[in-house]
């Protein structure tokens, strides 16, 4: 049988439709002809090459052959773009090879053609029993080193994932740009671990394994090499980390990696980066064998964390130092749990909370001297509506100026905080599982303004009126005009109770560390006149 392949793509041919004539020609519509074996195709593998021989015979001539691929997708089907070989001679036979690699999601390969009276003829090639090659992964899924040392035992690692039995498995090396010949390695399964074990000779560049299956199906995959040096000191992080993605402020963190020599390594140690300047060099526990072996390093994070250098010293005098950046520092978030406010009016009664102002919680007595600490205000807006409004929320009409008039007695400035609805993904138990402002940030990012639609960072609510113990919201500070929010905070209702005289509100908060209230307020602030 001839090579063998899947077919992909799909075919849209415009007919010419306007001021066609009645055509009584007795001439037969194209006869398009495939290779032997491909009226019926079975057994193919994921990844074959095909080359299947078309011929097209019209005695009218030809006008066009066009293909197209069909392919299986999560909905059913879709055909693809499809090929075209225009004719304007109108021969009226046409040879073709076309040519594709075999897909997995492969279903059918259409062959049509059309003839100089726009008679046409279609061919449909639907293989079955596509069976899957061969699945290679290395260990950890890292594919490359930067360095290797020559005429050292280097030993590459990885699995094998096969449907059907294998027949062979081998690797190759390429030096200087040369292609090895096969070296076999032992089977043992269909499923199963391997390692290639060789010597690291000059100029090394790749090491290509190779998997086949009892029907010929082939799994190939390449682990490269940067450059084979003779002797020298690398550091190189876990799972292929070029940088140190997040610092966690206020707790221990650990990093860990490998370290490769060209000889045995005599010292090492490692420094953080703080503020512009680098700590003290602490050490770091030499692994056995001494020339090539994993380190972890634990050191307490920083909200100045920038960098992390580890150094490197072996036997043959040489030094490394290798410095890794700080990608992000994350702070846990303060807490304020069970922060009860009051609609009434009076001391004791606290309406007013402040994230970043002690005692936090704020009556009309104790609120005006620290007014512009003043994020959030529970207030009566009308009979039996009772809302959380920004301070802000004044100059949104008159039937808010009027009521919280009665709760800013003192004030001459009125900050600016957003209040968003509830959000249907900020549930309590996804509330509390947040610890680290940049995780919570994360959440936000994904679920509320990606899956939810709401921009948050751009919207001006500033009150929410509608108190679930299931759903939380959230609140932000940032410039008023024009909106731009950039600080965030989450918040959940735990118990929201009317009486007779008011009602009370009772919350969980969770803010970042830095206080926001102040650093917003130069481009939040707005003067209020009763």
């Amino acid at each position: 049988m001839k090579l063998r392949l899947i077919l992909i793509a799909c075919f849209a041919f415009a007919m010419v439709a306007t001021g066609c004539k009645k055509n009584d020609s007795p001439v037969t519509p194209p006869v398009i002809t495939v290779g032997d074996n491909f009226e019926h195709v079975e057994g193919l593998n994921v990844g074959d090459v095909v080359n299947l021989k078309v011929k097209v015979s019209a005695a009218a001539g030809i006008k066009r052959l066009a293909w197209y691929f069909v392919t299986r997708n999560a909905n059913g089907t879709t055909a693809g773009t499809p090929a075209t070989v225009d004719k304007t001679d109108y021969p009226t036979t046409l040879d073709q090879t076309i040519t594709f690699t075999v897909a997995e999601n492969f279903s059918e390969l259409v062959i049509t053609s059309f003839d100089k009276a726009h008679r046409h003829a279609e061919v449909h090639i639907k293989p079955e029993n596509i069976r899957h090659s061969p699945i290679l992964t290395f260990k950890d899924n890292i594919r490359f080193r930067e360095s290797v040392f020559e005429n050292k035992n280097l030993t590459i690692e990885g699995n094998i994932t096969s449907e059907f039995d294998l027949k062979s498995l081998s690797y190759q090396t390429v030096i200087n740009g040369v292609l090895s010949g096969e070296n076999s390695i032992a089977i043992t399964n269909k499923n199963m671990p391997f390692a290639v074990k060789l010597v690291a000779g000059k100029n090394l560049s790749a090491i290509i394994v190779k998997a086949v299956n009892q029907y010929n199906g082939l799994g190939v995959d390449t682990f490269k090499i940067g450059t084979v040096v003779d002797d020298d000191v690398i550091v190189t992080l876990a799972n292929s980390q070029t940088n140190v993605p997040v610092v966690y402020a206020g707790i221990d963190n650990t990093l860990s990696g490998t370290i490769f020599s060209g000889s045995a390594v005599t010292n090492l140690t490692y420094a953080v980066k703080t503020n512009g300047s680098y700590g003290s060099e602490m050490p770091v526990a030499i692994g056995t064998p001494a020339d090539e072996f994993t380190f972890s390093v634990s050191y307490a994070g920083t909200k100045g964390a920038q960098a992390i250098r580890i150094t490197g010293h072996n036997a043959g005098n040489k030094t490394k130092t290798a410095e890794f950046n700080v990608s992000k520092v994350y702070s846990k978030l303060k807490v304020f749990r069970d922060v009860k406010l009051s609609s009434e009016i009076g001391a004791g009664k606290n309406n007013w909370f402040s994230a970043y102002q002690t005692p936090n919680v704020f009556d009309i007595t104790n609120a005006a001297p620290v007014q512009t600490m003043m994020d959030l205000l529970f207030a009566k807006y009308a009979d039996g509506d009772y809302r959380l409004m920004a301070p802000s929320i004044f100059d949104a009409g008159t039937a808010y100026k009027n009521a919280v008039q009665p709760y800013m007695v003192g004030f001459n400035k009125a900050p600016y905080t957003m209040v968003s609805t509830n959000r249907a993904s900020l549930t309590p138990v996804v509330f509390n599982n947040l610890e680290w402002d940049g995780d919570m940030m994360n959440f936000l990012d994904t679920a509320v303004k990606n899956k939810e639609n709401y921009n948050f960072y751009t919207t001006n609510r500033r009150y929410n009126n509608s108190f679930s113990t299931t759903q939380g919201f959230i609140i932000g500070w940032g410039q008023f005009s024009p909106i731009n929010n950039q600080a965030f905070g989450i918040v959940i209702v735990k118990d929201f109770t009317k009486t007779s005289t008011g009602a009370t509100l009772t919350l969980d908060i969770k803010v970042p560390d830095g206080d926001n209230r102040t650093k917003f307020n130069p481009v939040s602030i707005l003067n209020y006149n009763p």
